[in-house]
């Protein structure tokens, strides 16, 4: 009986084990754009992945801001699924960046979910006017531990577009996958 009990628990084990194993949160591309409504106002110093280890991947990058201050920052956030090309999935988010910037008490959504994740790796750490030349995000990686993302397994898109004053200024597309 307590063979059989042991050997119940050794193949419970192998299974979490191999569960935990194959649980994986990654960057596999990051695509940065001035958008040609941004012609002098904002240039991309650089936008690029750095594979720290097997399956660890850090995002860094460094938009300048040339006309400062800004006082009226908007984002749209976009998320893809990849199903023959990339499909809108789920989430298409218009909000008042500097409002999210500024509000420690604003509402659980799924905007606020991914730029808290950012905050420690970036300078988005207060609210406008933005005086800084700069927004920059470093050496930010994909933790499923610390970052559960509330979607299925698959490789996915998503699309940050700022708009400053009303107009679209700069795209980043950050392209991931989420295997359980």
């Amino acid at each position: 009986m307590i063979a059989s009990a042991e050997k119940l628990q050794y193949t419970n084990l192998k299974k979490k084990n191999k569960k935990r194993g194959t649980r994986l949160l990654k960057f596999t591309n990051v695509k940065c754009m001035d958008l040609p409504t941004s012609r002098g106002f904002t240039k991309y110093e650089y936008c690029r992945l750095k594979v720290i280890r097997r399956n660890h991947v850090e995002l860094s990058l460094k938009v300048s801001l040339l006309q400062l201050p800004i006082r009226n920052l908007t984002a749209r956030l976009q998320c893809f699924q990849r199903r023959d090309g990339y499909r809108p999935f789920m989430y298409n988010i218009l909000f008042d960046f500097c409002k999210l910037m500024s509000s420690s008490n604003y509402a659980i959504s799924f905007e606020r979910f991914i730029f808290d994740s950012i905050r420690k790796h970036s300078n988005f750490n207060h609210s406008c006017p933005w005086k800084e030349n700069h927004m920059t995000v470093e050496k930010f990686a994909l933790e499923l531990d610390k970052i559960n993302m509330p979607v299925p397994s698959g490789t996915y898109r998503l699309d940050f577009t700022f708009y400053a004053y009303g107009i679209a200024r700069t795209l980043t597309q950050v392209f991931f996958e989420k295997i359980e």
